[in-house]
């Protein structure tokens, strides 16, 4: 299918790249929670790529986790051009999901880019795990509430796992709204932090989670709170719609301190 149509010529057949890419990632943004780890960690790197060029950035310490994973999946892209990248990305969707453009036409798909954001390195035989064997982190990232709401104790809501993320995290990673919404009404810190001091809101906010957003700040989650690195959850938003919830819902609390 992509053979014909994905060939880099002239300038109109670069726009339909462009606007392939364009909805590939708006597909990833609604599907993100069924993929694979390693799959979102390819499409993290080729989004990168695509959007900002060859990685020239600083590579993060060791003890940044996430981001140093992030940082070497950009990077060992090379010098792979904007418009390759974009290509690859659209490439890998439509291996991921032969009928997503069917998808994106019935479903009137949003045109914007997004960063993939779940991409810590899980190992293909932790999503294979036999039904008996899973932990509540499996049953969050797969959203299954039924299971969580059978097995989960008090003691589970402040455990983190080996990626550092603690079940809420996880949650909010997943954009599992009516799971984010049980682990609170459970106990869950709105606040917790996870082991680079991130907060479910710094989640939310760089992953373009607008609905987990709304919700976390429904909560009055704490806007001013660093991680590592010492940004804030604004610090880290990249999309334009979560800027701008963040930024009224910081005038609006200013409002509200000063009268």
């Amino acid at each position: 299918m992509f053979d014909s149509d994905l060939e880099i010529g002239d300038d109109e057949e670069q726009q339909e790249i462009e606007k392939l890419f364009s909805m590939a990632t708006a597909h990833v943004m609604r599907k993100a929670n069924v993929y694979d780890a390693r799959d979102l960690l390819e499409l993290y790197a080729l989004y990168k790529q695509a959007s900002e060029g060859v990685c020239v950035t600083p590579r993060p310490s060791i003890l940044q986790m996430k981001a140093r994973s992030k940082w070497n999946a950009w990077h060992e892209l090379g010098d792979m051009s904007c418009a390759d990248a974009q290509r690859a990305y659209v490439e890998k969707v439509h291996k991921l999901d032969p009928h997503w453009l069917d998808a994106m036409s019935s479903g009137g798909g949003k045109l914007s880019g997004w960063v993939v954001h779940s991409i810590e390195s899980v190992p293909i035989e932790e999503t294979n795990r036999p039904e008996h064997l899973k932990t509540l982190f499996d049953h969050v990232k797969e959203n299954n509430l039924q299971r969580l709401r059978e097995q989960l104790t008090p003691a589970d809501l402040v455990q983190l796992d080996d990626q550092g993320m603690a079940l809420l995290h996880w949650a909010t990673d997943r954009n599992a709204i009516e799971i984010i919404e049980y682990l609170v009404k459970c106990g869950a810190n709105v606040d917790q932090r996870d082991a680079e001091q991130q907060t479910p809101l710094h989640y939310a906010a760089s992953c373009g989670h607008v609905e987990a957003l709304r919700y976390l700040l429904t909560l009055n989650a704490d806007m001013d709170l660093r991680d590592a690195d010492g940004q804030t959850c604004i610090d880290v938003a990249d999309d334009e719609q979560i800027c701008a919830m963040l930024q009224a819902e910081l005038q609006l609390r200013k409002g509200t301190a000063d009268n």
